[in-house]
């Protein structure tokens, strides 16, 4: 038996941290009401991302360059460190504070 569409959408989004399995349904149901357009643009958005994206070769940060723009930076201290566990805590750290170091993801 082949799994359809949408329960392989579903299951998809489900894998997704924080995202149960109604929420995926919801997720999945509300994209059928959009163009096959729109849904395009999504899949090639993802597309890219997992094409072009990857960690920083020094910090871990993703980043579509090497290094990153933020190990790139010369007014950052590179012998302040800050150290976090997964990379979107970066994005927080930059709009909360005035930290001018550097990161290890």
């Amino acid at each position: 038996m082949t799994v359809g569409a949408i329960d392989q959408l579903i299951t998809e989004f489900a894998k997704l941290p924080g995202i149960g399995r109604k929420t995926a349904q919801r997720l999945t149901y509300h994209l059928l009401q959009h163009t096959p357009e729109q849904a395009g643009r999504l899949a090639a958005a993802l597309a890219l991302v997992a094409e072009r994206v990857r960690p920083c070769e020094q910090c871990g940060n993703p980043t579509e360059e090497q290094p990153c723009a933020i190990c790139l930076d010369p007014r950052r201290d590179p012998a302040v460190l800050c150290v976090v566990e997964e990379a979107s805590a970066v994005s927080v750290v930059e709009r909360a504070t005035e930290f001018r170091g550097r990161y290890h993801v």
